[in-house]
């Protein structure tokens, strides 16, 4: 199976992290117009999320209109028209919800003073962006995450 890809324009940029959140390559060029996006879509292959109804009528659009400015209405447009809860819930940090680069697991003993002591001490795994220098680890905003997420799958 291959992944889903997507990109998205600048009026779901909420919802562009959420997908991050659940390990998905999402582009987020913030300076892009309509033309440039739809390029860079259907060059690399990624499906476009947009709240732009006329950028739905260029005939080269692939993707999908965002109904809604709520997230959680979005977060359930997107995943139930691609079937994202079949493919992925387990968020295992995969991609960095800022800059969307790959996370590296990073041993606690690399950390020195990059994180809370008592978050080093509470926690097993971490995790590094080597795009933009952030730490993550699975901490009380992980729990919110995976509740919204699991939340959303029960009314889909």
């Amino acid at each position: 199976m291959v992944p889903v890809r997507f990109i998205a324009d600048n009026m779901v940029g909420k919802l562009v992290k959420w997908l991050r959140f659940m390990g998905y390559d999402v582009l987020y060029p913030k300076t892009m117009n309509d033309s440039e996006l739809l390029k860079l879509a259907n060059s690399d292959g990624r499906l476009l999320l947009t709240r732009d109804k006329e950028l739905t009528k260029f005939k080269d659009f692939n993707g999908l209109y965002i109904k809604s400015e709520k997230l959680d209405d979005q977060l359930s447009q997107v995943i139930a028209e691609f079937d994202l809860m079949a493919n992925r819930l387990n968020l295992e940090f995969t991609r960095c919800p800022e800059c969307n680069n790959l996370l590296e697991t990073i041993d606690r003993s690399e950390l020195e003073d990059k994180v809370p002591k008592g978050v080093q001490e509470r926690q097993d795994r971490f995790w590094f962006c080597s795009g933009c220098d952030r730490y993550y680890w699975r901490g009380t905003h992980y729990d919110k995450i995976k509740k919204k997420l699991e939340d959303l799958k029960s009314f889909l």
